[in-house]
């Protein structure tokens, strides 16, 4: 398990379509967190990260807060794909 920390953003919903490959997808409920990395050499990077969720809705409350939600991650290629474990809600973060 890892605790995600965050600045909600924004909220949204991606409708459901077909992909390239024909394949259909269901819409999904989207929230935008924007989180800070320390680097190796002390900077410090923000980054946008979007995360599927069961109901964004949940959310809309948090906008402009710092949030903690307990997630899982994947690695694709070179890429790290993190994802909100089912059942887990946005609690309120303790500013550092």
């Amino acid at each position: 398990m890892i605790k995600l920390e965050g600045t909600v953003i924004n909220t949204f919903r991606v409708d459901g379509g077909t992909n390239k490959k024909g394949e259909e997808y269901e819409a999904r409920d989207k929230v935008q967190l924007l989180g800070s990395l320390e680097l190796p050499n002390g900077q410090v990077k923000n980054e946008l990260i979007d995360l599927t969720v069961e109901d964004s809705r949940i959310y809309d409350a948090f906008k402009n807060q710092l949030i903690s939600i307990s997630c899982g991650a994947m690695s694709v290629g070179r890429n790290v794909i993190f994802y909100v474990r089912k059942g887990a809600k946005p609690v309120l973060a303790d500013p550092l």
